[in-house]
């Protein structure tokens, strides 16, 4: 092979690499407020599991807002019909800062997360909004229910 024809192939690599960084299965953003007896609940994870595809997930900020991430810089979720499960279970660890995050233990009866009765309705473009207002009254699962 000449020399000529290296920086081609280079270019050829190059173009094909870069188009396929967006690539993947088509999403819709998806956000929404969890609070459990009428307060926001704060750092829960909100998990959506689509049936025919990967989960997409996000953490509650102190107001039980989330925004959900399908891939690191693709928010949303796949459409179609998702089991939902909220868990406030967390070991410890530390965030991108280096600043130390304490464990959590669950808080969230079952019947959001390990037995979930929760579905949500993922709507393909479309601005999906998914509130979900849990109760504490129920069996709340040990670590090891997962």
């Amino acid at each position: 092979m000449s020399l000529l024809n290296k920086p081609k192939i280079a270019v050829v690599l190059l173009v094909l690499c870069c188009c396929g960084c967006d690539s993947g299965p088509e999403i819709a953003t998806v956000e929404g407020t969890v609070t459990m007896d009428g307060k926001p609940l704060s750092g829960a994870s909100v998990l959506f599991i689509n049936t025919t595809g990967r989960p997409a997930g996000a953490t509650t900020d102190a107001n039980g807002h989330y925004v959900l991430t399908f891939t690191k810089g693709r928010q949303g979720a796949m459409p179609g019909p998702n089991k939902i499960r909220i868990s406030t279970i967390r070991d410890a660890g530390v965030d991108e800062t280096g600043k130390p995050i304490p464990a959590m233990k669950e808080t969230v009866p079952m019947r959001y997360n390990a037995k979930t009765e929760l579905e949500f309705d993922v709507k393909a473009g479309e601005q999906n909004v998914a509130d979900f207002k849990l109760e504490s009254k129920g069996k709340v699962a040990a670590a090891s229910a997962y």
